[in-house]
């Protein structure tokens, strides 16, 4: 019990302020010791005594200055402390009883008691500290001083030395303490600056991008990287479903269709709108993620739900645009190609009744069914031209509108330029994919309806933004008596369709036109 009381804590962190006292206890040893036994030479000390004396000098250099030699010493110090206090005491007692120096030699005791402030409690310091004030008064017992200063001595001047002692070793190792949690805290915040970065990093990649799929994997890798997870799974609920069953939607790496697990997992809910949408499980590489844990990667999982709830948004508009594009295909099929085939019908059913009795009026039939064929044949054309608008990146955008508009001008026959102003844009597939359906359909309208001898495309590009205009010189219309589904005279047909592309493109679409002024399309986008 008695050796324990007088170990140092064996976790007791070493660092290199200890060197700063290493060469401050050499001083002091240096001092103490060489001058000593250089003041024992110049008194005519027998040859015996120097001998004695610097064998027990080299002794206490080896106990308390090792370390210059071995740095592995320290930490031998540091657990074997009662022994290496026992055997410094014991060779300044013996040191002090062969020089009978009782100035200069005292200061040897402090350089272990140094070591003892650093390393021990201060309850055990403190009873060091007894233990070697009652060493220098054994000392000049030993050297044959038996006066009473011999005693007092030690009790107030060297007492006094050991209390500076001990409160400047308190002071250093507060200090240390200190600088250790500011060196913590640094790190912490410097932990958190990261984290936040890439959080940061993270959320402006998940707004690039509005397909479903591609969203869920960027979330479950993200996942994966910010927490350094083992594994990560997305489990998502069926849209509008409250309380519904969970359903594996990504996983990083590829998982089998599973439920969610509780123990040894980190889950995640993601909420959107005071409903929670899913979950976001996580799989720690070692142990069971805490609930600090969870506090930081919470702000992750809300950036994340309002990512997916904005590709769920968006996969719903593209549904609803898709159904539009259905039923304005199918009015369109009904109103032109269906009823040209019916007209073709009636036309050669007429002819053939005329066939025998009348043959120039069956002959008229027959021309004016060929007539009709063809027109059928072109609205056919625009029909599959409409469905041909192909898939184009925002580098390629200038490119397909002129080639758009190049086709459209062979097939109509009306003259059309296009021409665009500024650097080319930056726009995502999606969004660009949508402007060449607005051009092409606003390009269909003047077509059929517009009546027009000119029509003019043009885009410009700023670093605020896109316009696309579509210009023509046709009969126009009146936009206020327009209703969605073609006005009175079918000029404003699919208006509803267009402002629908338009924001999905991520901007606004305004038409200008009056009755016989002409019709003009703009469409202003973000980039």
């Amino acid at each position: 019990m008695l050796l324990r009381f007088f170990t140092a804590p064996p976790d007791y962190p070493l660092n290199r302020e200890l060197i700063g006292f290493s060469w401050t206890g050499l001083a002091a040893s240096l001092f103490s010791c060489i001058g000593t036994l250089a003041i024992g030479a110049s008194t005519d000390w027998p040859e015996g005594r120097i001998i004695t004396y610097s064998l027990l000098m080299t002794f206490y250099f080896i106990l308390t200055q090792l370390h210059f030699i071995w740095p592995g010493a320290i930490r031998l110090r540091w657990r074997w402390m009662w022994l290496f206090l026992l055997l410094s005491g014991a060779v300044c007692v013996a040191m002090m009883a062969v020089s009978r120096n009782d100035t200069l030699q005292t200061i040897a005791f402090t350089v272990p008691l140094v070591w003892a402030g650093l390393a021990l409690r201060p309850s055990r310091m403190l009873a060091t500290m007894l233990l070697y004030a009652g060493l220098v008064p054994l000392g000049n017992l030993l050297a044959g001083n038996i006066s009473p200063a011999a005693f007092l001595n030690p009790l107030f001047g060297h007492g006094l030395i050991m209390v500076l002692i001990f409160g400047f070793t308190r002071l250093y190792l507060g200090q240390a303490a200190a600088q250790d949690e500011v060196g913590r805290l640094a790190a912490d915040l410097a932990s958190q600056r990261d984290y936040l970065a890439r959080l940061n990093d993270v959320t402006t990649r998940f707004t690039r991008d509005l397909n479903l799929p591609a969203v869920l994997e960027q979330v479950a890798l993200a996942g994966h990287n910010l927490a350094q997870a083992a594994q990560v799974r997305i489990w998502l609920r069926d849209e509008g479903v409250a309380e519904g069953p969970l359903r594996l939607a990504a996983a990083v790496p590829p998982a089998q269709a599973e439920s969610p697990q509780v123990a040894g997992t980190l889950l995640l809910p993601l909420w959107v709108k005071d409903r929670e949408i899913g979950l976001i499980e996580l799989f720690p590489p070692e142990q069971a993620s805490t609930s600090t844990d969870a506090l930081q990667l919470q702000p992750f999982a809300n950036a994340s739900a309002v990512a997916i709830a904005n590709a769920r948004l968006y996969e719903q508009a593209r549904l609803t645009a898709t159904l539009a594009e259905r039923n304005r295909l199918a009015r369109d099929l009904h109103d032109t190609i269906a009823q040209g085939l019916a007209a073709i019908t009636m036309q050669l059913e007429s002819a053939v009744k005329n066939l025998e009795r009348d043959p120039p009026r069956a002959r008229a039939r027959v021309e004016r069914a060929h007539e009709l064929a063809r027109e059928t044949l072109q609205d056919v054309r625009r029909s599959v031209w409409d469905l041909a608008a192909p898939l184009v990146g925002g580098q390629a955008l200038v490119e397909t509108l002129a080639e758009q508009v190049a086709q459209f001008g062979q097939r109509s026959g009306i003259p059309a330029s296009y021409q665009h102003r500024g650097p080319l844009p930056t726009l995502d597939t999606a969004a660009a994919t949508q402007l060449v359906r607005i051009v092409q359909e606003a390009l269909t309208n003047v077509e059929k309806h517009a009546h027009a001898s000119a029509v003019e495309v043009c885009s410009e590009s700023n670093p605020g933004g896109l316009r696309v205009q579509v210009r023509d010189n046709g009969v126009g219309f009146d936009i206020t008596n327009n209703d969605e589904t073609g006005g009175r005279n079918g000029q404003g047909f699919g208006l509803r369709s267009l402002h629908e592309r338009a924001r999905l493109a991520g901007g606004t679409l305004h038409v200008e036109t009056r009755p016989g002024r002409g019709t003009t399309i703009i469409v202003d986008c973000r980039l």
